[in-house]
């Protein structure tokens, strides 16, 4: 079928869903203003969750207004309904910090008299809002809450099954976001209440998580898995949610086909998408769509199809005006730009790769005001929370005061025949209350500790990406640049900031913060050495670091070392050569560690000594060095051998 074919129909789906849907939005609206009052209330509630999404902005708009209504103020039920309300509509719009003040004003209402039922859905609410936030600390504060309460027998909502291995995701923490998540779709399978769609669901995104983890094979096991368990379950059931899986799973399967190289594979499994997609689509949101789109211009590029990967560009342009994401518009720009680059149309290129980099240093910097505003409201939320506690406080200590009262009279007269088994009671409440409190101290510490882990990862995690794009700014400026020499300083530059970024990648990929894996670090910072000096000769490289482990303070002056001797290697060592080879050794001698690096190249000339040479490389070799209190020895040995001693500096 061909693209102007396949476009047209295309375009027959969006006509006929535009007008199905605006009927069905527009009666909505129409019920809604016809109904008072609570009535209102009511409506909302019995819509889907489809329906809810479609009118989102309406809703967004009008239902906030039924706050200054006077009969749903005076009765404790309708005003508790109005705000768990509320509380939905702010966070299908995304406005989580309002869906945050209104359920915490829930919880504080004493008035309200939560039923265990009622605290575990204000729970989940605030456990689903802070996670989007991005504040960790407060959802494992709530998983607490929601874990005490499961463990009375609650009834919580199966869709926040996943809430743990989500934020694991989010930390770029696979390993355990995918033992996380096998756990809970073990519990989730043992859940007779649970409903045909959830299952599929959760076998997709683990095979998302593999996918993300670079295990391929365990990725295409749990996608076509999770197409069997809708294929049995879900499609005779719901046939809507089956499609809007099968669509997902398939696009999916695509981009994993896209990661192993095969594009003419990937193809027609991102086309299928597209098509299911433009089906069913958010009448609010053209982001999933535009983004497959996006991927098959990408693969369509790869395969050198510049016609066709034109006309997907254009329709992913025609549909950018509805609900994008700033994530989906940068791959956007960047796509645009690497089709113009490989159509010689370098000026137009750089453009788009401008606005690429702008848009992601934007996204960066909102969710850095996002957190902040998130935290500012939090304290003020809290100091709330701290004057219910002290007024409560008060309350309590003048209970305390009259029962004491009472008490000391009933103690004078009892004391005679009591005191004995009063003192054995007391101490063995004592001793009760003390071994309470050690437990819940340990059980706060090792919760303490979890977090603190979390978010150590996570700033390595963020130091590895400002370095990056401190690396893609000296990108952008080598295009800009047409002297040879500048451009080699340039790239020099890049490649000694990837070593560092490297390094921190190692630290939060570790379960130990304060060492680095150095056989681990030297496979992946080689692995971007040649990718950098690629120029087809078969150079062969060997490592040997006897599972060395490295303090930071030594780690990053070690991997600028190694970073310019193994550059200048590539770069030297093999002139006018087909194939090469270098060994890299790592050893420990008491507290004195050894680095060889040897090649079998060319050799270093008659008379080397880098001390007499003007060169910014072997000061940086020999400054490092000195820094780790070491010494840089060089021969010739079949090759050069540079031999460098040094110790671990704490």
């Amino acid at each position: 079928m061909s693209f102007i074919l396949k476009n047209i129909i295309c375009c027959l789906f969006l006509f006929q869903f535009f007008i199905g849907n605006a009927q069905t939005t527009d009666k909505i609206k129409e019920i809604y203003t016809s109904k008072k009052g609570i009535d209102k209330i009511r409506f909302y509630e019995s819509l889907t969750h489809r329906q809810k999404i479609d009118n989102r902005e309406f809703f967004y708009q009008n239902l906030p207004k039924l706050k200054s209504d006077e009969q749903i103020n005076t009765h404790i039920n309708s005003s508790m309904r109005l705000k768990f309300v509320l509380a939905d509509v702010y966070f299908i719009k995304e406005d989580y910090l309002k869906s945050i003040v209104v359920l915490k004003e829930i919880q504080n209402n004493k008035d309200y008299k939560l039923s265990d039922s009622k605290r575990m859905s204000v729970l989940v609410r605030l456990q689903k809002a802070y996670l989007n936030l991005n504040l960790f600390s407060n959802v494992f504060k709530i998983n607490s809450e929601i874990s005490l309460l499961r463990k009375k027998g609650v009834d919580y909502d199966l869709w926040t099954y996943s809430i743990k291995s989500s934020l694991y995701a989010r930390l770029h923490l696979y390993d355990k976001a995918i033992l996380q998540l096998k756990s809970e779709i073990n519990e989730i399978l043992k859940n007779p209440k649970r409903d045909s769609l959830i299952v599929p669901s959760a076998y997709n995104s683990l095979g998302y998580y593999y996918s993300m983890n670079n295990q391929i094979d365990s990725a295409y096991h749990y996608y076509n898995l999770s197409l069997q368990k809708a294929e049995t379950g879900l499609k005779k059931n719901d046939w809507e949610s089956f499609n809007a899986l099968y669509g997902l799973v398939k696009g999916n399967i695509g981009v994993l086909k896209m990661k192993q190289g095969d594009y003419k594979s990937a193809v027609p499994l991102l086309m299928e998408d597209i098509s299911i997609g433009i089906k069913i689509k958010d009448n609010n949101s053209n982001d999933g769509i535009v983004k497959t789109i996006v991927y098959l211009t990408t693969c369509n590029i790869k395969l050198k199809n510049y016609t066709e990967a034109k006309k997907n560009i254009e329709l992913a342009e025609q549909l950018m005006s509805k609900g994008i994401s700033d994530e989906t518009r940068v791959f956007y720009y960047r796509t645009k730009a690497e089709l113009l680059k490989v159509q010689n149309k370098k000026d137009e290129a750089h453009i788009y790769y401008e606005k690429a980099f702008n848009l992601s240093d934007s996204i960066n910097s909102k969710t850095q005001r996002l957190l902040l505003a998130g935290n500012e409201i939090l304290y003020q939320l809290e100091e709330k929370d701290h004057l219910i506690e002290k007024q409560q406080s008060d309350i309590n200590a003048k209970e305390k005061v009259t029962l004491y009262i009472i008490a000391t009279a009933l103690g004078i007269i009892l004391v005679t025949t009591l005191l004995y088994l009063s003192n054995s009671r007391k101490k063995q409440k004592e001793i009760q209350h003390k071994n309470d409190e050690i437990s819940a101290k340990n059980e706060t510490i090792k919760e303490s500790l979890a977090e603190k882990e979390m978010l150590l990862k996570e700033i390595h995690h963020r130091v590895k990406n400002n370095l990056q794009i401190i690396s893609g700014l000296m990108e952008l400026q080598n295009l800009n640049i047409s002297d040879e020499n500048a451009k080699i300083i340039l790239k020099e530059g890049q490649s000694r900031i990837q070593s560092i970024a490297l390094i921190h990648k190692t630290l939060y990929q570790s379960e130990n913060f304060s060492k680095v894996p150095f056989q681990n670090y030297l496979s992946e910072l080689i692995q971007a050495i040649q990718t950098a000096y690629n120029n087809n000769q078969k150079i062969s490289i060997d490592v040997e670091a006897n599972e060395i482990e490295l303090g930071i303070n030594t780690a990053i002056p070690l991997s600028l070392i190694l970073n310019e001797i193994i550059t200048n290697c590539f770069r030297h060592a093999f002139k006018n050569r087909e194939s090469g080879n270098i060994t890299i050794n790592l050893t420990k001698e008491n507290d004195i560690y050894r680095l060889i690096v040897k090649d079998n190249g060319i050799g270093l000339p008659a008379d080397f000594d880098p001390k007499k040479l003007q060169s910014i490389g072997f000061d940086l070799i020999l400054g490092l060095t000195r820094q780790l209190e070491g010494n840089c020895e060089w021969k010739n040995d079949n090759g050069a051998n540079i031999i460098i001693t040094f110790k671990d500096i704490a």
